[in-house]
């Protein structure tokens, strides 16, 4: 029988990436994996999928705004998965119980595992306090916020081992937490078994040019400047095209923001995609484009869109971010400031009137992305499962 792991998480499985890509790493090193997760609309309680035994609970992904009811969405979670991790760890003496956050406290459901010789990993894939700030827009004095930061210390030092998804975070965490184990830095890069490397860098202008973004669409990402940037640059760009992925509310609004902008002839929603198809749109275009609005939160954050653009070789133009200059210095990432639609466009312009500049950002970026590729993360994460395995 194979040693067996448990994780949990706040998240539905298998639509959580982090979560999906590290069982799928623990099943291809020879680990058996359970997931406890959300419950999920048209999916069964329990289900295998790739080889992970999936338990799903009796609570939803609260979608709304309001703090209380986030609160009591976490606390109906956290009881039902401290009962059902306790009953499965008798059943299957978990080596390892990996926590995945948000909420940090979620790690004390798993206490009766650790006191029966479990180690315990807080995976933190946000965080909290600087969370809270952006999403409920309260200063770092707000009670919530000094809550939060008790209850993160708290939970850092509960745990064996400690998961942080940049190194801004894991400097954060270390002078704020002081914790009792090492912090390893696992990124959201590029899942290489389902987006390869490309040698072939962006066509021409010569063929038109097409910018794209893909993932969520909130107003933090910033879309709204992105189609502001479109009117800036219509006419001044041969066969310029703006396709955008996703589909949500979000998206109905943005329409509107394109005819009203006079650019729905260029802006083009593309709707949800399979995940499989992105690296296909990916290679038609001639650039990517992350418009993130930088704020406490978001400047602390690395996006795995990025990494998809930069493993395709295809240039950048992204908001100035902290966590992102942190891999990709200046020369390597068409960089703009945060919410300016004028630089957003200037910066486009210059790629298309120079597309050997955007071969040479897009080679820059991918040398510099080696260090942090995903089977560097992947070794990193099995070597923290293997040191506390062996403890």
């Amino acid at each position: 029988m194979p040693i067996r792991i448990c994780m949990v998480g706040y998240a539905e499985y298998p639509g959580d990436v982090r979560i999906r890509r590290e069982a799928e790493s623990l099943i291809r090193a020879g680990y058996g994996v359970d997931v406890v997760c959300l419950q999920q609309a048209g999916k069964p309680r329990r289900e295998t999928v790739d080889q992970v035994r999936v338990y799903r609970l009796g609570v939803s992904k609260y979608r709304g705004t309001g703090a209380i009811s986030y609160a009591i969405s976490y606390v109906r979670f956290f009881l039902q998965a401290a009962l059902l991790v306790s009953r499965l760890h008798l059943a299957n003496h978990y080596v390892v119980v990996q926590f995945h956050t948000l909420p940090d406290f979620v790690i004390f459901a798993g206490l009766i595992p650790r006191l029966l010789g479990a180690r315990l990993i807080l995976d933190m894939h946000e965080v909290t306090p600087e969370f809270y700030m952006t999403k409920f827009k309260v200063g770092p004095g707000h009670p919530m916020v000094r809550l939060a930061k008790f209850i993160e210390k708290a939970s850092v030092r509960f745990a064996d081992g400690i998961i942080v998804v940049t190194d801004p975070i894991e400097r954060i965490v270390t002078r704020r937490c002081k914790p009792r184990c090492p912090i390893v830095v696992v990124m959201n890069t590029a899942d290489e078994r389902r987006i390869a490397p490309s040698r072939e860098p962006p066509t021409g202008n010569q063929e038109g040019f097409v910018a794209m973004y893909h993932g969520t669409l909130t107003p933090m990402y910033g879309l709204e400047v992105a189609i502001r940037a479109m009117k800036i640059l219509k006419g001044k760009i041969r066969g310029l095209e703006f396709r955008i992925f996703g589909d949500n509310a979000e998206a109905r609004y943005l329409k509107d923001i394109a005819v009203q902008m006079g650019v729905d002839d260029i802006v083009r929603f593309m709707g949800r995609v399979p995940q499989d198809e992105i690296p296909g749109y990916i290679q038609q275009a001639q650039v990517g484009v992350l418009p993130t609005l930088r704020d406490t939160f978001i400047d602390l954050s690395f996006s795995n869109k990025l990494a998809e653009y930069v493993l395709m070789r295809r240039p950048v133009v992204a908001t100035r971010l902290n966590s992102t200059l942190e891999y990709f210095p200046d020369g390597s990432i068409a960089y703009f400031e945060s919410g300016n639609a004028e630089d957003l466009a200037a910066k486009l312009l210059h790629l298309y009137e120079n597309p050997e500049e955007g071969v040479r950002q897009a080679a820059l970026a991918f040398e510099n992305y080696q260090r942090i590729r995903w089977p560097v993360m992947e070794r990193r994460y099995l070597d923290l499962i293997a040191g506390l395995e062996d403890r």
